[in-house]
């Protein structure tokens, strides 16, 4: 809905031109962040579509609005430079940028660019189509990367889309801070479809020009129409359009009426002349001399710019858009003849239900060429009927005018901006204002029973045939004793920490390990697990010492906890040790006497490092001559180890390897956190195939890059765990979030998409990431 000032303007545009509005826009005063800098992006003329129109006259009315605002004009490209190197378009000096649709690493340059120049808000037209990769993903490098507020206008909002188009849309809509669409209809689907919140959402109307309402006697001399009574459809010439309907209707139309004449005005798409050449025109001329009427129809086969069209529809008896399907969020040319005061006979496409609605045009069914005759010819037959709609017509599309509209943009994002700036002014880059809401445990509790907590997934449901692991069990545990924290746990959540812990006390052997496979008629399936799953149980008895849990399980876990420590010398393995450090650090003073507790850390953190040494090299910073898993918690164990041995090398070395891991963890272009797959680096360290990507990577990397950051005071490693935290909500290679409303996580990303599947493992680290970004702050 439009607002003040928007609504005065509207009212002031019944006669005004779009330069007297644009002066009253100059004149009226914003109490609001005016914005310096802007750019936006979409095609452009002489590109000829509609979006390309709309791109051009959006940018002339914000800039008219903002007259002392530099602007920079983004054209998208649909093919690649020519010779010249300088599109394949002769692009007006308005556009200060071009980008060809298929260039992915094009979209984080020019991220980097808007950055660098300061722009402060971005104006993005989004269709599917004119953005590359699938669906128009490449779009989302560039949102991804920039640092202002991005304002999306909406042409298209499907109803129905394919999952490729949902993941998309769910990303712009998480990348936009103003969602903008034409009709309420688009607004009604974001909120239905998509879950957006009506806040991101406003609804202002397609732009048309501002002239007086006037007779059409004039403008029929201007185009050799004297006498006739016209009808005209416009636009870029498709099957869509449903011209033959009309062509179907003109015998009878002319029987009644014989002066008449049907324009259909503009050029073939550029994208069917390019498959079939003019094919549909010629199929259309066939048509019409078959029944008849050639000498009632005029083809103009060309892009006519606005002003011709503005004058041609004046001149209009009666605007008609026979669409053959409803699926059409807005029409620029219905917006168009409703602001010159046509009367309009359509089909029922979303646009125009709105927008025809209590008498202001005629609608007629789809594929109908009776009602459009009937219709069509009640209205040429009672010259009254036609003023009434036309002045109808006029008075309803006030809002639409440039100017208005222009305002209507202007004041959602200056407060964007406004927003913007406030929130890096009172916030840190980890503070709570970034963090998502605390992740619920619906689905942790969806996949526990009273024994504990099962290990696979079939899709959402619990997989009883693979049962339960203490890894899992471990990983609950410290969940609920993480999570007490910083808040107290609920009866339920109580009741829940007390099974993981009754299933970690059960697995332990007094021989010195714990069994980790049991199944689900509660056999266990092995006499003891691997020395990571020892480690991981070890340390989930530290954090439930380290705990606000009751004191009777704290009890439990420094008991035990004490006994388990006389083994876990005998637990070698690379990433048990890594465990077993960051373990053994945060249990100093809960767990065992500090003797055996700094005996066992300086033996552990000098093994680490002497791999590092021995397994490094200059391009590959690391401990092992591969990546494998759960990568990330090797170096900070070597970082949190050196810092509680107060030894300079094991810190140093640590960062660097750190570094050298999350650096490999960055897709190019985009930078976005890219977990090592499972699919593994090779041994010569090449770069790893993207795929597939898995959640404890994620978690590794969040909690390792704030152990750096606490350790090192450089904030840069917050933002790097950031970054692996935003992997889960959706800033991933894929532009999928991993997470449900229920708290649930995908098992990983595939080449296909998300892994359905939500396995316990991958349940446990969301809601872990988010505790360590939580408890860091």
């Amino acid at each position: 809905m439009l607002q003040a000032p928007a609504l005065e303007i509207a009212r002031f545009a019944n006669e005004a031109s779009d330069a007297q509005l644009s002066d009253v826009l100059a004149r009226h005063h914003r109490p609001r962040k005016a914005i310096a800098r802007a750019a936006i992006i979409g095609n452009f003329p002489p590109r000829q579509c509609g979006l390309a129109t709309f791109t051009r006259d959006m940018y002339a009315c914000l800039s008219k609005a903002l007259p002392d605002a530099d602007w920079r004009v983004i054209a998208m490209n649909d093919a690649p430079d020519n010779d010249a190197g300088d599109g394949p378009y002769a692009y007006p000096d308005a556009v200060t940028d071009q980008i060809f649709q298929d260039d992915q690493a094009a979209y984080s340059r020019m991220a980097r660019s808007l950055n660098a120049d300061g722009v402060e808000a971005l104006f993005v037209q989004h269709e599917f189509g004119i953005y590359g990769g699938p669906s128009g993903a490449h779009l989302l490098d560039l949102l991804e990367a920039v640092n202002m507020p991005v304002v999306t206008t909406l042409h298209t909002v499907l109803e129905q889309p394919t999952p490729e188009q949902r993941r998309v849309m769910q990303s712009l809509i998480r990348l936009s801070s103003t969602l903008v669409t034409m009709a309420k209809k688009g607004a009604d689907i974001l909120k239905t479809v998509y879950g957006v919140p009506d806040g991101q959402i406003i609804v202002v109307p397609h732009g048309a020009p501002s002239r007086p309402l006037r007779d059409t006697a004039g403008f029929k001399a201007r185009h050799e129409l004297e006498g006739r009574q016209v009808l005209t459809t416009f636009g870029l010439l498709s099957p869509n359009k449903g011209i033959e309907t009309v062509i179907a209707a003109l015998p009878e139309l002319a029987r009644q009426c014989p002066n008449l004449t049907y324009l259909v005005i503009g050029a073939t798409h550029p994208h069917l002349v390019r498959h079939e050449g003019e094919v549909y025109r010629e199929r259309l001329k066939t048509m019409a001399r078959d029944l008849g009427v050639e000498n009632h129809i005029r083809f103009i086969n060309r892009f006519i710019n606005d002003d011709e069209l503005v004058d041609i529809l004046q001149a209009t008896d009666i605007y008609v858009t026979p669409y053959l399907t409803e699926t059409q969020i807005t029409s620029g040319t219905l917006s168009y003849a409703l602001a010159l005061g046509r009367p309009v006979v359509s089909t029922p496409y979303w646009h125009a239900v709105e927008a025809l609605s209590g008498g202001i045009g005629a609608l007629c069914p789809f594929n109908d060429t009776r009602a459009f005759t009937e219709a069509i010819g009640a209205l040429l037959a009672s010259e009254g009927r036609r003023a009434e709609m036309s002045l109808r017509a006029y008075e309803a599309a006030r809002p639409s005018r440039w100017a208005a509209v222009a305002e209507a943009y202007i004041q959602r994002a200056e407060a964007d901006v406004q927003t913007h700036i406030d929130s890096k002014t009172h916030s840190h880059p980890t503070s709570h204002q970034t963090l998502p809401p605390r992740p619920p445990l619906t689905a942790i509790a969806r996949m526990s029973d009273d024994c504990g907590l099962l290990q696979h997934a079939c899709l959402r449901l619990p997989d009883r045939r693979h049962g339960y692991c203490t890894d899992d069990n471990a990983r609950a545990l410290s969940l609920m004793a993480r999570l007490s924290l910083i808040e107290p746990l609920t009866p339920e959540q109580t009741r829940m920490a007390r099974v993981y812990a009754a299933f970690v006390n059960h697995a332990w052997l007094p021989e010195g390990r714990f069994r980790n496979f049991m199944g689900y008629d509660r056999r266990w399936l092995d006499e003891g697990g691997s020395d990571d799953n020892c480690a991981r149980a070890f340390e989930s008895l530290v954090d439930v010492a380290r705990s606000n849990l009751s004191n009777d399980l704290k009890v439990w876990a420094c008991d035990l906890g004490g006994r388990v420590l006389r083994h876990v010398e005998a637990w070698p393995s690379l990433r048990a040790r890594a465990i077993l450090i960051r373990a053994l650090v945060r249990g100093a003073g809960v767990i065992g006497d500090a003797p055996t507790l700094e005996a066992r850390l300086r033996t552990f953190c000098a093994d680490l490092h002497a791999r590092l040494r021995q397994i490094s090299r200059d391009d590959h910073v690391w401990f092992e001559p591969e990546l494998s898993y759960d990568n990330a918690r090797i170096p900070e164990a070597l970082i949190l180890g050196g810092h509680h041995l107060n030894a300079a090398d094991p810190v140093r070395d640590g960062l660097s390897a750190l570094r050298w891991l999350m650096q490999a963890q960055a897709h190019v272009p985009s930078g976005v956190f890219m977990p090592a797959p499972t699919s593994r680096f090779d041994v010569q360290g090449q770069d790893h195939p993207l795929y597939d990507q898995q959640p404890l990577e994620a978690l590794a990397s969040v909690e390792a890059c704030l152990s750096a950051a606490g350790v090192s005071g450089d904030e840069d490693w917050r933002a790097e765990a950031m970054r692996a935290l935003a992997w889960f909500t959706g800033r991933n290679t894929q532009h999928l979030s991993l997470i449900d409303a229920d708290g649930g996580c995908c098992d990983g990303l595939t080449p296909q998409g998300r892994n359905e599947n939500q396995g316990a493992e991958s349940l446990l680290a969301w809601p872990l990431s988010w505790l360590a970004m939580r408890l860091a702050l």
